[in-house]
């Protein structure tokens, strides 16, 4: 249970903070009916819904991730990152109104009733499910790293701990509790990385920003070796972010159109200069820690070895934060799609209070068995977790990217499409990775994969048979 010295402040108030979280999932229990439970009674304002994106867009791939990243590539985590997710946020800002226009509850659920087929609609949530199961281990390792490192705490039982806590909160609360925890959580995300980014200013004499040393200042780097690689970074990030279900569904939550879309140009600015203050922080590491501490370890070997003091109250409560905010909306998305878009699929329609039991078992089943696997992965070596997360956004993006939105923005599209689209397009990019990591090819698979997806998707849908005048009517009003 205890790896080193163990820091009881640090352990009291991540004990506080987590009663906290358990406390608004059992407030959130009392919200009886399905459509609070999935969709916040499509009722949150702007503030809710900023705060709500910026605590999930700040994952641990994020805080703990490329931080990690930039204490080894510096600066070259900016071309990793930054310019994918600003396209990113600008595609999502398109979707909007398309989305929030429909009254679903699910993205697959979008697919299909556009297409007309409960077969796609069923592959659509498997394909969520199976990716975010990625993402989730990635999420529970890195706070697996941050309480060893911090607290003390060895890493396979931090992993545990913290798994039983999100799934409890997450499976009573829904997205009505989910909501809520953000809001607070992305305070004390925001706020806590800002402090950190000063106090590394502070101890490099701002050299980390103004004149870092030469292997930490290059634009290329790491993943990042030239033009193509850059290019491709911002193909996975920005396809993979439009097509994440836990920022979509936020605009079925939405009250109106204005915080649908408002919601993505406030937060973005914000989280872009959050995101730059993880990257000054990794590079900071870069400068100030061994050379044998850089990685995913990083950002909190820096604050509790070089930082010290009370600054590591704040950042351990802000990376705590950036894994239960992204880990929570995510389980919540896998509960509730299991449910509507893969039990209504095999087993007929279910009424609310069926479908909410549904939801909530699914959350548990699924949370309980990404931190067994999570734990399991935690005793061996694993590649940057930021690498390992960029497997989901690229396999979203070559799976689903183009379904959705030619969906949304073009009549022609057809189900025989979307299906081709979808399968074929997750074919090539597995086969692409699969001959890269063999070092057979060096092209990224994220080219091949959208590539096909697309290809496909409009060669044919040009062939076959579009939807309904009913079902395009309601898609595409005059």
């Amino acid at each position: 249970m205890v790896s080193g010295d163990l820091d009881l402040t640090l352990l009291a108030a991540f004990i506080g903070y987590s009663l906290f979280i358990l406390g608004v999932g059992v407030w959130g229990f009392r919200k009886k009916s399905f459509e609070a439970y999935a969709v916040a009674e499509r009722n949150i304002g702007l503030g809710l819904a900023t705060s709500a994106f910026v605590a999930t867009f700040l994952s641990a791939v994020t805080i703990i991730g490329i931080s990690g990243y930039a204490s080894i590539n510096g600066w070259a985590a900016a071309s990793f990152t930054c310019y994918g997710y600003a396209l990113g946020w600008i595609l999502l800002v398109v979707a909007a109104k398309r989305l929030h226009r429909a009254r679903l509850n699910t993205v697959p659920e979008f697919l299909g009733v556009r297409y007309e087929s409960p077969g796609l609609r069923a592959l659509a949530a498997l394909t969520v499910i199976a990716l975010y199961s990625i993402t989730l281990v990635v999420q529970l390792l890195a706070v697996g790293i941050t309480m060893n490192t911090l607290i003390g705490l060895d890493t396979t039982f931090s992993i545990l701990l913290v798994g039983v806590i999100f799934v409890s909160y997450t499976m009573l609360g829904g997205l009505v509790s989910v909501l809520r925890t953000d809001l607070i959580q992305a305070v004390l995300l925001g706020g806590g990385v800002l402090l950190a980014a000063g106090a590394v200013i502070i101890r490099t004499d701002g050299a980390v920003i103004t004149s870092p040393p030469e292997s930490l200042a290059s634009f290329f780097g790491g993943s990042v070796q030239n033009k193509s690689d850059f290019v491709a970074w911002m193909l996975v990030w920005g396809l993979g972010i439009p097509t994440q279900s836990y920022y979509l569904h936020r605009f079925y939550a939405s009250k109106d159109l204005r915080v649908a879309r408002g919601q993505i140009a406030v937060a973005g600015p914000i989280i872009m200069l959050i995101l730059l203050s993880v990257i000054v922080v990794g590079t900071g590491a870069g400068m100030l820690i061994p050379q044998s501490e850089v990685g995913d370890g990083a950002f909190p070997y820096l604050i509790k070895n070089v930082i010290g003091g009370w600054v590591s109250l704040p950042i351990l409560l802000a990376i705590t934060a950036a894994i239960h905010s992204t880990t929570d909306g995510l389980l919540h998305i896998v509960g509730l799609y299991f449910s509507v878009d893969v039990y209504n699929a095999f087993r007929g329609p279910a009424d609310g209070p069926k479908l909410l039991m549904i939801s909530r078992t699914a959350t548990f089943v699924f949370g309980a068995t990404v931190t067994v696997v999570a734990a399991y992965v935690s005793a061996n070596p694993i590649p940057l977790i930021s690498l390992v997360g960029a497997i989901a956004w690229g396999g979203m993006a070559s799976t689903l990217f183009a379904p959705l939105f030619l969906g949304m923005f073009w009549p022609g599209a057809t189900r025989a499409g979307a299906l081709a689209s979808s399968i074929g397009g997750m074919v090539f990019a597995v086969g692409a990775f699969t001959l890269r990591r063999l070092e057979l090819i060096s092209l990224h698979e994220i080219y091949p994969g959208v590539i096909a997806s697309l290809f496909l998707m409009v060669a044919v849908s040009a062939a076959t048979r579009r939807a309904s005048d009913e079902t395009l009517e309601r898609f595409f009003p005059v």
